[in-house]
């Protein structure tokens, strides 16, 4: 939990109805309106343009937003389309805007912060906040590490780790108690644990009757969990209550990086990989899950969204005839690259250690180990990303 409760607003609800701290330290010095839409200058130079619609539409009075709920009420589909009467900038930065729709008439107002984080502007370069940082075998000099207490007892600790997920992709804890449930309670520091057909934890032991390649003792090839589902879970947590056998280091790679490299020096194989799906399958007496999906997803932009990649479970893939062997090529250049020492992380998770990863990015796997001389006990559990981002953005309305 943060340290504010999360159900309770730390002040009256703002101007825009939005509980999100939305400020800038940029100012308003010019504006310009006519029945279309406002434009305004910055004290940066930028310009920004908003239409008359998107800015009734984006009214937050309580006659358009629920003043509790603080969702949208106002209904354009019931209206004429509006134009704009008068534009003021008043000296506290804040816009108000009057607008007639038919016969009636409507007051709006904006704050310079809101505008701000808001402009959709075509000149904008739009980057993210948190972009990631790609990274190989030497990320083992500069690991993001943080301490339990730091992570479950201050909010910084609990921003600088999600924080270190988001760029990195994956972070470490140390010192977690060994104790079977501190797993969850560290996972439900950020939000509800994401259960699947294996529960809403597991444990990763060596069994003599195993329904998954994780629960023998043999070596793992890098791979990213539960690939045969149509969504695969977001963070995954691997907590270490046991470790004195002979073998079993993890070891991680960053998908992304092996992917840009692959679209640069073998594009047709990435072209491949990211534009014809293969089959994912797991089943067993209680479950038959299985999807078709590409090993390599972008968003529209082309930026890596996705990597999809389980030997284990891949299925009998059916693509045409002229793309089996392609496919085969291409699965075998990304295979290749990721076995390549220049891409691997390797770790040895240690009593009390907690490595916390995108599964969507960052593909982890393990040395083979010998269950006879001694014990290996790891568990692990889920988290959706939007559980992740929405603690983040809970964090920003805390003050510093």
């Amino acid at each position: 939990m943060l340290a504010t409760d999360k159900h309770q607003p730390a002040s009256p609800v703002p101007i825009m109805a939005d509980l999100a701290r939305m400020e800038t330290v940029r100012s308003i010095v010019e504006l310009e309106y006519d029945g279309r839409g406002v434009t305004l200058r910055w004290d940066d130079e930028r310009r920004s343009r908003f239409h008359v619609l998107w800015l009734m539409d984006n009214c937050a009075c309580p006659k358009c937003r629920h003043p509790q709920a603080l969702e949208r009420t106002f209904m354009f589909v019931d209206l004429p389309h509006p134009d704009i009467t008068s534009a003021t900038l008043h000296p506290d930065q804040v816009l108000e805007i009057e607008f007639r729709a038919g016969e009636e008439s409507h007051l709006g107002r904006y704050t310079k912060g809101w505008l701000r984080a808001h402009d959709y502007s075509e000149t904008i370069e739009r980057a993210r906040e948190y972009a990631s940082r790609l990274w190989d075998a030497g990320l083992a000099h500069s690991l993001p590490c943080f301490d339990y207490e730091f992570y479950m007892g201050r909010n910084a600790g609990l921003r600088a780790w999600i924080e270190a997920v988001k760029t990195y992709g994956i972070v470490l804890l140390r010192g977690v108690p060994q104790q079977s449930g501190k797993l969850l309670e560290v996972a439900r520091r950020i939000g509800p644990v994401r259960a699947s057909n294996f529960g809403e934890y597991y444990d990763v032991v060596s069994m003599p009757n195993p329904n998954a390649s994780a629960y023998t003792q043999m070596g793992l090839e890098l791979h990213t969990d539960l690939a045969n589902w149509r969504v695969p879970p977001d963070i995954q947590l691997l907590f270490c209550l046991k470790s004195n056998v002979i073998g079993g280091e993890s070891v991680f790679a960053d998908g992304f990086r092996v992917a840009e490299d692959l679209r640069t020096e073998h594009p047709a194989a990435f072209n491949l990989l990211n534009t014809h799906g293969i089959e994912y399958r797991f089943h067993d007496d209680d479950c038959d899950i299985r999807t078709t999906a590409p090993v390599i997803e972008v968003d529209g932009e082309g930026r890596l969204a996705r990597i999809r990649f389980n030997n284990w479970l891949r299925g009998a893939t059916v693509l045409p005839d002229a793309l089996i062997e392609p496919m085969y090529a291409a699965l075998e250049t990304f295979w290749r690259m990721l076995r390549n020492p220049k891409y691997r992380l390797n770790l040895r998770l240690e009593p009390g250690y907690l490595v916390a990863y995108n599964n969507n990015r960052v593909l982890h796997g393990r040395t083979p180990f010998d269950s006879t001389s001694g014990e290996r006990h790891l568990q692990g559990c889920y988290l959706n990303q939007e559980d992740v981002d929405s603690t983040l953005r809970l964090l920003a309305r805390v003050p510093a």
